[in-house]
């Protein structure tokens, strides 16, 4: 093996291991964000049920414990490569347009991803600048909005990464 064989080795293994801290980070994290929103709900029926006691701003707090757990889903969804795609017309045809077509895509996909981060971020500034806020626990909505903002952002470079890879590779 020589330098130049182990310099691209020893950076895939980097890569690699990045990707899959983030990825092990991204999982944990929304897995905790998911029991807290199932555990709330099912605290706050209960209470409601048995006691005629509902927890004060459940729903509050469910609503941005949502909005978190799909930012994250975002991002995984990519590196999972688990998007949707519906193909049936692209697999009739021939395979330099499919290429092209996925290519296309990826690349619209891209551009609706940074998109929605930046609106997502001129959103959050607003809702602070407005003191827009949940009904009953007064929360702030900024802190929702950035989230999708960075889950947008994630996503839509980790897509870019994928194609410059699959680009490098054809």
């Amino acid at each position: 093996m020589n330098d130049e064989d182990h310099f691209h080795t020893a950076h895939s293994l980097q890569n690699g291991r990045w990707l899959k801290r983030l990825e092990v980070l991204l999982i944990g994290s929304g897995t905790l964000a998911l029991f807290l929103m199932m555990f709330l709900s099912v605290g706050d029926a209960l209470l409601r049920s048995f006691f005629d006691s509902p927890i004060f701003g459940a729903n509050d707090l469910t609503q941005i414990g949502l909005s978190i757990v799909v930012s994250i889903s975002l991002p995984l969804c990519v590196l999972a490569g688990r998007l949707i795609a519906i193909d049936t017309l692209i697999k009739m045809a021939p395979s330099y347009l499919e290429k092209s077509a996925n290519w296309l895509v990826t690349g619209l996909s891209i551009i609706m991803l940074a998109y929605i981060a930046w609106r997502s971020a001129l959103n959050a500034l607003s809702a602070a600048d407005f003191g827009e806020t949940t009904l009953l626990l007064q929360l702030s909505f900024a802190p929702s909005y950035y989230v999708i903002s960075a889950g947008s952002a994630a996503s839509a470079v980790l897509l870019f990464v994928k194609m410059v890879k699959e680009w490098r590779s054809s």
